[in-house]
C-alpha cells in the first residue's frame, strides 16, 4: 500500500508456524496482535512475543476481538481487565489495546 510518494506500507499475516513467526519478528516495525477475547491468549502468542523480544521488539498493539459474544456486562468487564493485565505484563505497562466488537456475520450492528 502506498501511503505517499516516498513511503510504502506492507502488511503481513503471520501463521502459527515457528519459522514464519521468526521471519516476521526480524522484519516487523509494528505488530497488531489479534487475540480472541472469548478464548484468551494461546501459547503461540507468547512464543511470538518471546521471538520479538530477542529480535529487537517492535511496537506492539493489541486487538481483542469477539467481545460481543459475552452474555453479561460483568463478564465482559472482568475479561477485559484480565486480558489487559496479562497483555501489559508481557509487553509493557500502558501498551495500546483496541477492543473490536459489534460485528455479526461480517457486518456492523446498527446502534
Amino acid at each position: 500500500v502506498c501511503t505517499s510518494k516516498t513511503r510504502r506500507v506492507t502488511f503481513l499475516e503471520c501463521p502459527n508456524d515457528t519459522a514464519a513467526m521468526l521471519d516476521v519478528a526480524k522484519i516487523a516495525d509494528l505488530v497488531l496482535l489479534c487475540v480472541d477475547a472469548k478464548f484468551g491468549f494461546e501459547m503461540e502468542t507468547f512464543e511470538f512475543l518471546n521471538m520479538m523480544q530477542t529480535h529487537g521488539f517492535p511496537k506492539v498493539m493489541g486487538v481483542f476481538t469477539h467481545l460481543d459474544q459475552f452474555q453479561t456486562a460483568k463478564n465482559l468487564r472482568k475479561t477485559k481487565k484480565l486480558l489487559k493485565h496479562r497483555f501489559w505484563t508481557e509487553i509493557y505497562d500502558g501498551a495500546k489495546m483496541f477492543y473490536f466488537s459489534g460485528c455479526v456475520n461480517g457486518k456492523y450492528l446498527k446502534h
